[in-house]
């Protein structure tokens, strides 16, 4: 039987979700999703580390002073020849002559997107730090006259609908270089920022979440600080975030998936995103190298010294963990307390350290301006086995368990060369030990420090 009272049901439901999706778009907080463009989870992954690879070649390891494009053309402030120079993938343009840049949003398959590099360096002053832009990310300078371009700025961040289940949240990354820390404004908020923060914004909230090191905010004359691993969420009137309307919520361990998928090897200084929260050891505690009793103890830790947890094993008895002045190692679960939420990373052997994509991971230049000598072991004492030309480029193979060199091919030609004569994108650290090297020679001891008597030069010789 035909029931006109059900079309009708059928076409208000159909116009209520058509005005909530044109609702929301409005807002810009998401963006309905396209029919037809839901991937699978490994699709997605595919695209999206291709993708990673093009920014990564293109903008990594760039110089400070520059914003620089990685993905899509992103909105550009001034409109006209700064914004068209910044289109292509690669370009470089000084951060001094850009008002603003807002990112495009991840494509929902992966391919594509936005995501830029904002690399900030003051002369004459200590201003030295690096951003990322990643997804639906705008930023503007705001930074009063006299000061340092991009010392105060503001961040908005939106994600779409149709974000795939692989794909980072839309997010501004912010990090310091070691040893110098900097002092920023964002959103209304000043930082004293000594590592590794993201920014993220949803309705009237910015969350400030620390990754890596601890955070100083001054929040409307308040101080609060946070240690990596934790977050705060500061509340404005309507979406303005020029400035806080005062409701801060208090310290606690981040949310997981608000940090995930994040490309972590396009960082300035790649890190490994620890647990939301952090542990406190109760009492002496050892650092080992694995997760037994077995391991070298790497140090012992005091009481009450604050970390963040990386992962666990299998059992959960063992965490692997990151001490504040960047130290890695595994304690014992039952000796450490805290605030930490559910450890969601788990496996039996240390991670390697974090390896550029790429090329940039691999390949070295000369820049010794007379080249420099290869030998056969990493020493000046050993054999020459051929030599490298000023600029000249070499594949990465190995780094010494002794000494400051590394094993490089040219060609097929292998040989070990001073880490001070080569510049490279790569991290040294993450490089494979080769512990088959000759040692090093002993130094030639000195004449009567070894139990001889030195020769007496007034009996020669006739020294019996």
């Amino acid at each position: 039987m035909f029931r006109p009272w059900l079309l009708i049901v059928a076409s208000l439901l159909s116009l209520l979700i058509a005005a909530n999706a044109l609702w929301v778009s409005a807002q810009g907080e998401a963006t309905p999703q396209p029919e037809g463009t839901m991937v699978s989870a490994a699709e997605c992954s595919t695209a999206l580390g291709g993708f990673w690879l093009t920014a990564s070649d293109a903008c990594v390891g760039k110089d400070f002073g520059f914003i620089c494009n990685g993905g899509i053309s992103p909105t550009v402030e001034p409109i006209g020849p700064i914004s068209n120079s910044l289109a292509g993938v690669g370009a470089l343009v000084d951060i001094n002559v850009v008002d603003s840049i807002h990112t495009a949003a991840l494509s929902a398959r992966g391919e594509n997107g936005g995501i830029a590099w904002l690399r900030v360096a003051a002369e004459d002053s200590p201003l030295r730090f690096s951003g990322v832009l990643i997804g639906d990310v705008a930023v503007r300078d705001t930074t009063p006259d006299g000061f340092p371009a991009w010392q105060n700025f503001l961040v908005k961040t939106t994600d779409p609908l149709d974000r795939c289940e692989v794909a980072p949240h839309s997010s501004f990354i912010v990090q310091s270089l070691p040893g110098q820390p900097s002092r920023v404004v964002i959103n209304g908020v000043s930082l004293d920022l000594s590592g590794t923060a993201v920014i993220q914004t949803e309705q009237n909230l910015t969350h400030f979440m620390a990754i890596v090191g601890d955070l100083g905010m001054l929040i409307n004359g308040q101080r609060t600080n946070i240690s990596a691993g934790n977050e705060v969420a500061v509340a404005y009137d309507v979406t303005d975030f020029s400035r806080p309307n005062g409701t801060v919520s208090l310290p606690a361990p981040f949310r997981r998936d608000r940090v995930e998928h994040l490309p972590v090897l396009l960082f300035d200084l790649p890190i490994f995103v620890p647990q939301g929260g952090f542990a406190t050891t109760q009492g002496q505690v050892n650092m080992r190298t694995a997760p037994n009793l077995d391991a070298a103890v790497i140090i012992q830790v005091a009481g009450g010294e604050r970390m963040t947890v990386l992962g666990r094993n299998p059992a959960g008895d063992w965490y692997h963990v990151r001490l504040g002045n960047g130290q890695t190692g595994w304690m014992f679960a039952e000796l450490l307390t805290g605030n930490l939420n559910e450890v969601e990373d788990v496996y039996l052997e240390t991670p390697q350290p974090l390896q550029r994509m790429g090329e940039l991971g691999q390949k070295a230049r000369v820049i010794a301006p007379n080249g420099v000598t290869m030998r056969l072991a990493p020493d000046l004492s050993f054999a020459p086995v051929g030599t490298l030309n000023f600029q000249q480029e070499v594949t990465l193979v190995a780094r010494s368990p002794y000494s400051p060199w590394v094993k490089v091919d040219l060609n097929g030609l292998i040989g070990w060369v001073a880490l001070i004569t080569l510049e490279t994108a790569a991290i040294i650290e993450a490089l494979p030990v080769d512990y088959n090297v000759p040692p090093p020679p002993e130094p030639t001891r000195i004449p009567g420090s070894f139990g001889n008597a030195f020769p007496d030069p007034n009996c020669y010789p006739n020294c019996g």
